[in-house]
């Protein structure tokens, strides 16, 4: 019999922790066989906008009303959300718990749910989708690489690990394919196992890795050196540090508790908020131009500031180029990004756009061979990181960032360094 997921009309935040610890300990117990059916409690980590560079900050409660939720404070920075779904849960009469929100500061919440993970990522997609005061943080390839080597490597070599591997080149086109048809394909077009449904041939690569630490460890640069999309991190498990399990973190910042307490969840899940809070304050102190009033009596203004290199260790095909500026700037897509692309050349593009995220300004080069990315002062840092994750999960899957003369993962190391000094971690 499968557990209630939530609480009945819980008091306050510590109702919710005390439920969620239940479940933890009774989802442990059902590791082993027979497997129990114990709902594993998801947390979203959400990023909305912080009052740097002048922007309107929204209280929660507002971004979620507006989204159609119920929401209900339990204190001032932890509430219930309830909704009504499309299609109707047939079991609820009206709205129904589907969470939790605390919000860690002005810029980031977390949202937990016990609801089956596709349910609760199809949910979390939408309420971004429809939302422009909302964003996933990005966890991308590098973050991971980075989070395995300086911590979870050093977790225990007889521990166990798993590391999750996704690329799909869902850009790369034949060179004789007609443009008819590349017009009418969908970003959204990765195949989902139907053998009756047509696919053009293209690299995908998806599978995991799970073994001790220290074989992992021993292995991992050896095989990456060999094949290119195993630089494409996609999710990373963490080992619990003071009891039984781990705890699962994918690149659009979910983290799964497959651990035997809630409580060390959330802890692990506000150290990585602390990472990512601290990756982007670093990289807005570096990326935001400095605007200057000109000797011309302060009347003119110039722009000085430092740009996101990405550069590419495969060139991408010109039909392949081609097809992904088409897609990576229409309606919906992965990228988050508007614009209009001019074309420079058969292989180079700028694009003066804007981020659909709070719909901020960014102008970016596009080449078969790298994007370079120019984030305005008061633009949000997120952006930078939502394109590197998505442009090596599914552009080219190994490559090389700068923040100006910055590697882009000496940003990481330092932010990692900063959050493990104040870490709530047991």
């Amino acid at each position: 019999m499968t557990p209630t997921p939530y609480p009945t009309l819980p008091k306050d935040r510590f109702d919710v922790y005390r439920f969620f610890n239940g479940l933890a300990v009774d989802a442990q117990e059902g590791i082993l066989p027979p497997r129990s059916r114990v709902p594993l409690v998801k947390s979203f980590l959400l990023e909305h906008v912080s009052s740097r560079g002048n922007r309107l900050v929204r209280t929660p409660e507002d971004i979620f009303r507006a989204l159609g939720a119920e929401v209900r404070l339990l204190d001032d920075t932890f509430a219930e959300i309830r909704c009504i779904e499309d299609p109707p849960d047939a079991t609820a009469s009206g709205p129904r718990v589907v969470g939790y929100l605390e919000k860690y500061d002005e810029r980031f919440f977390a949202y937990y749910t016990s609801d089956r993970s596709e349910l609760a990522q199809r949910r979390v997609r939408h309420w971004i989708a429809d939302s422009a005061d909302l964003d996933s943080t990005w966890f991308g390839s590098q973050v991971l690489q980075r989070l395995w080597d300086n911590d979870v490597s050093r977790r225990g070599d007889e521990r166990f690990g798993k590391l999750t591997f996704r690329h799909q080149s869902i850009f790369e086109m034949p060179a004789d394919a007609d443009e008819d048809g590349e017009a009418q394909d969908s970003d959204d077009s990765v195949s989902d196992g139907n053998d009756d449904r047509f696919e053009f041939e293209r690299r995908k690569a998806a599978f995991n890795m799970a073994d001790r630490i220290g074989r992992i460890r021993d292995s991992l640069e050896k095989l990456q050196s060999c094949y290119s999309p195993l630089h494409a991190l996609y999710g990373l498990r963490f080992p619990s540090r003071g009891g039984l399990g781990s705890h699962d973190l994918y690149q659009e910042g979910r983290v799964t508790n497959r651990s035997d307490s809630f409580e060390e969840h959330r802890n692990l899940v506000r150290y990585l908020y602390r990472t990512y809070r601290t990756m982007l304050d670093l990289t807005e102190d570096v990326a935001w131009h400095d605007v200057e009033a000109s000797a011309f009596g302060g009347s003119a203004r110039s722009i000085r500031g430092v740009p996101l290199v990405v550069r590419f260790n495969e060139h991408l095909s010109p039909s392949t180029f081609k097809r992904w500026v088409a897609l990576a700037l229409r309606k919906g897509n992965r990228f988050r990004l508007w614009g209009d692309p001019i074309w420079m050349g058969p292989t180079k593009v700028h694009v003066y756009g804007a981020d659909r995220h709070l719909w901020q300004p960014i102008n970016i080069e596009m080449t078969d061979s790298s994007l370079i990315a120019i984030l305005p002062q008061g633009t949000c840092g997120n952006t930078f990181h939502r394109l590197v994750t998505n442009v090596q999960a599914y552009v080219c899957p190994e490559l090389t960032a700068w923040l100006g003369a910055s590697d882009f993962k000496t940003v990481i190391d330092r932010s990692i360094s900063q959050s493990e000094g104040g870490s709530d971690e047991c």
